[in-house]
């Protein structure tokens, strides 16, 4: 009998375990492959020059849980393409704290890093300020999904204040938000803006589990891009420091957590799903699947025109693609031909970039041309529609805001 000890070790180890897809979950791809994405894009030009000498950049994690954003920070890919690096930071380029009210999330951080001497984690409460006052200054303030929205509108001021203090010339502070004005939650679009609101992550259960007696609700912040400036500006004239906005951006208009549910909003669609198998290699998806009705938003487009107006214009270009495709498969070439020639010169781009693909598919020898090809750079260009979306209003799932202290 051949001897099986190592495969005994490799099972118990995990190795042949089911594995994970990234159609649902909270590492789906759209996090993946838009939501870290968009982060990442957003950083990039801001820290690639950042590492002056050999010192490791310090970095926090404000409610950093068990570390998810020192592996975001370090595979920020470099902007030239490059045999010899593939990210800016290397595991050794950042020395980085992360900070989390959650024990057990902390003892978790410190399990995934133990090999690393460089990653520590500490347990505090952002509510009551800043827990490393009497350390040296940091790089980079970081944040990521929402975890500033567990703060009131005065806990995350105040925090705000303390770090421009405690930051030096260049440091940057990344502010991650829910978004009130998306199209999840409408209902909120006209709440007290001062106020905590409800929120749950029933999402990461099956649909078929959201059961009343499931489902947790907790109180968040929701934010407008209005009122982060406002706070930012308070906050500023507070600390005596000067700060400078790098970025502030949507993200996940059309493709947010609660848009494949009905737990805020009347419409059920699954635009996230959609997405998610586009994105995979291993699905084609169906974008008419991607069609959304956005009639439910009008009883609110008074609570923020501008909010409407950038989230329906972003829906005409989603649907413009779709349009196209639809065509493809028909064979449609004169409203191929029309859809490249009457969009802006950008989306027509993208237009004449999936045409050329789907007329070329026998140029690449995959199994199967949309799951592998087709589907993902559709999803990409869905995403990158947004990506090139002017500043932020509030009316993603998240708003991504960076500012740099002088």
């Amino acid at each position: 009998m051949a001897k099986t000890e190592f495969y005994e070790s490799a099972v118990k180890a995990g190795f042949y375990g089911v594995d994970k897809q990234g159609l649902f979950g909270k590492k789906d791809n759209v996090r993946k492959y838009w939501e870290d994405t968009c982060i990442k894009l957003s950083l990039r030009p801001l820290v690639e020059n950042m590492q002056e000498d050999s010192n490791p950049l310090r970095v926090i994690d404000l409610g950093s849980g068990s570390g998810e954003g020192f592996d975001l920070l370090t595979h920020i890919p470099v902007s030239k393409i490059s045999p010899e690096k593939n990210f800016i930071f290397s595991g050794k380029d950042l020395a980085y704290t992360g900070v989390d009210l959650s024990p057990g999330m902390v003892s978790q951080g410190r399990k995934n890093y133990a090999a690393r001497p460089n990653v520590r984690f500490e347990e505090a409460n952002l509510a009551e300020g800043f827990p490393l006052l009497n350390e040296e200054p940091f790089d980079i303030y970081f944040s990521s999904y929402c975890s500033f929205s567990h703060l009131s509108v005065s806990e995350l001021e105040d925090i705000s204040v303390q770090i421009f203090k405690h930051g030096k010339p260049g440091s940057l502070m990344v502010f991650d938000l829910y978004g009130r004005l998306s199209p999840e939650w409408p209902a909120y679009w006209a709440q007290n803006t001062e106020g905590m609101l409800d929120y749950t992550m029933a999402y990461l259960l099956p649909e078929t589990e959201r059961s009343s007696e499931k489902i947790d609700w907790f109180k968040v912040k929701f934010w407008t891009a209005e009122e982060l400036r406002a706070l930012v500006g308070r906050a500023a004239e507070r600390s005596g420091r000067k700060v400078s906005w790098q970025c502030l951006r949507d993200r996940s208009i059309l493709v947010g957590r609660h848009m494949d549910n009905t737990l805020f909003k009347s419409k059920l669609f699954y635009p996230r799903l959609e997405l998610n198998k586009l994105f995979d290699r291993d699905y084609r998806g169906n974008p008419a699947n991607l069609k959304l009705d956005l009639s439910y938003l009008e009883p609110f487009r008074e609570s923020s025109v501008e909010a409407f107006e950038r989230i329906n214009a972003y829906n005409r270009d989603w649907n413009i693609v779709l349009d196209l495709l639809a065509s493809l498969h028909s064979g449609d070439d004169g409203r191929i031909k029309q859809l490249i020639e009457s969009t802006a010169p950008e989306l027509s781009e993208e237009l004449k970039m999936l045409t050329w693909l789907y007329r070329n598919a026998q140029r690449f020898p995959v199994v199967d041309f949309w799951s592998s090809i087709m589907g993902p750079q559709v999803a990409c260009v869905l995403r990158n529609l947004e990506f090139n979306l002017p500043a932020g209003l509030g009316c993603g799932h998240s708003l991504l805001g960076i500012v740099s202290i002088s």
